[in-house]
């Protein structure tokens, strides 16, 4: 019997960190008494319902995967993650899974909502200005979601946000959420490497591994040569003159009736250059609306 008990404790072990559990993450009673919102807040019958149909968590955990999809051992490493990225970017950030929510909303912006209510009626953001994201997962209507407040609404415009959606989308329709959230923090660590948008982020591709790279301007390479050559040809052409069938002798002997013509390509220079990754403070805000507690965001989703 003792035997059988240690062989199970063994299995238990070996096995354990990759059983997916429940959300650790430990959720607080709101009530009319304490609303447990931050100090700047104010509840009033507007926002009343919105406040109270949103989970109240402790903002120091920073993963909440309240639909499961993670194992602890996974938990673990994405905090580590979140905690280095916040203290290299100055950005606060929260990773949010959910399955169920009550949320008066429709079902074009009820992941927008989600996402809003959730940062801005916990203790989330750095500064005056409440600056960080929230990326939420939202498996009742299929959708990954960025929110962001603050600087990070400049840092992760709606370009930025479209591309980091487009790129990460596939591991969640394929049922990788683990890796679709370190790709994630993958793609917006290096953004933030880059710094503010500029008009030059256009010129620039996600990879599969969430690596930001210059895509190569094949187009000009092989378009412009081929162009330049075709003109050349074009000219050559038609500069050569038909010329007239003999009849005689002398028309074979008649000085300057046959012109050669040398050409030949001469390579002038060779120059190479090089153009750094911009590290612009231009603006680069986009679209904006406000949360039900009356702070502004920006973001951006797609479903899944």
């Amino acid at each position: 019997m003792k035997k059988c008990f240690k062989i199970f404790l063994l299995i238990l072990v070996l096995f354990l960190p990759y059983i997916k559990v429940d959300a650790s993450t430990n959720t607080y009673v709101r009530t009319y008494e304490n609303w447990l919102v931050p100090n700047d807040i104010v509840v009033d019958s507007s926002n009343m319902s919105s406040v109270l149909s949103t989970p109240a968590v402790n903002a120091e955990e920073k993963i909440y995967d309240f639909a499961s999809l993670l194992t602890s051992q996974e938990e673990v490493i994405l905090y580590d993650e979140v905690i280095q990225f916040i203290e290299k970017s100055n950005l606060d950030l929260a990773i949010v899974t959910v399955s169920d929510y009550d949320k008066i909303c429709s079902y074009e912006d009820c992941s927008q909502v989600y996402a809003d209510d959730f940062y801005d009626y916990n203790s989330f953001g750095l500064g005056d200005d409440h600056s960080g994201l929230l990326f939420l997962v939202d498996m009742k209507n299929r959708e990954i979601y960025i929110s962001t407040t603050g600087k990070a609404m400049d840092m992760y415009n709606d370009i930025r946000i479209d591309k980091i959606l487009d790129a990460i989308y596939t591991e969640f329709g394929s049922d990788k959420y683990f890796e679709g959230i370190t790709k994630f923090m993958t793609i917006i660590e290096n953004y933030d490497t880059m710094g503010l948008p500029s008009n030059i982020d256009s010129k620039y591709a996600i990879s599969a591994d969430g690596e930001i790279y210059r895509k190569f301007p094949w187009l000009i390479v092989l378009g412009v040569p081929s162009v330049i050559t075709i003109i050349v040809m074009g000219i050559l052409i038609s500069k050569n003159k038909m010329v007239k069938v003999a009849t005689t002798s002398r028309e074979y002997l008649e000085k300057g009736s046959i012109n050669i013509k040398v050409v030949r390509d001469v390579l002038t220079s060779s120059h190479t250059t090089s153009t750094p990754i911009s590290h612009s403070s231009s603006s680069g805000g986009g679209s904006s609306h406000s949360g039900s507690s009356g702070r502004s965001h920006g973001g951006g989703g797609h479903h899944f």
